[in-house]
């Protein structure tokens, strides 16, 4: 099976909402196993994580925003040299969550993650314009789940510092 061929069953796939819906949840996942120095953990949050573009059938209706907004990145993916780039630039992001939660800083962490998120509605916007709003949902389900999970979690080891004191 060809490069392309593999990339667009998967991309077909990617289309259902929830493969967009779950990056978020992996995300808060792999900086737990991060956090606590995981490296089985973490990888296997990884491959799950990549692979879950494939978890899901085809959608039966597909949002025209969010299918530009995959055709860009499809294409993107299926050029050798924007491929690389792609890859290297998202891997760069995961590397920063994962040394920021490794050495264990909440606040650098949870400001690496914020500023993934939502690079990736602005990078969409840059990259397909108005269609560039599609990933706002996950987004912001995103930035609820890693915010609310990361600023308790800030707020109990201040009240366990003060509890030492």
């Amino acid at each position: 099976m060809e490069w392309n061929s593999i990339l667009e069953w998967a991309f077909q796939r990617h289309l259902n909402p929830l493969s967009w819906y779950i990056r978020p949840v992996f995300l808060v996942v792999l900086a737990y196993f991060c956090y606590k120095r995981s490296w089985k953990g973490v990888i296997m949050t990884f491959v799950l994580m990549m692979s879950s573009m494939f978890w899901f059938p085809v959608p039966e209706t597909v949002n025209p925003e969010m299918q530009t907004v995959l055709d860009y990145e499809l294409k993107l993916l299926s050029d050798p040299v924007t491929a690389i780039l792609t890859i290297v630039f998202m891997m760069g992001f995961l590397v920063l969550i994962g040394t920021a939660f490794w050495k264990r800083s909440l606040t650098w962490g949870l400001a690496v993650l914020n500023v993934t998120l939502i690079g990736k509605v602005v990078l969409s916007l840059f990259l397909t314009g108005e269609s560039g709003w599609a990933p706002l949902g996950n987004t912001l389900f995103g930035l609820v789940l890693v915010n609310g999970i990361g600023l308790f979690l800030i707020a109990r080891r201040r009240k366990s510092n003060k509890a030492d004191l």
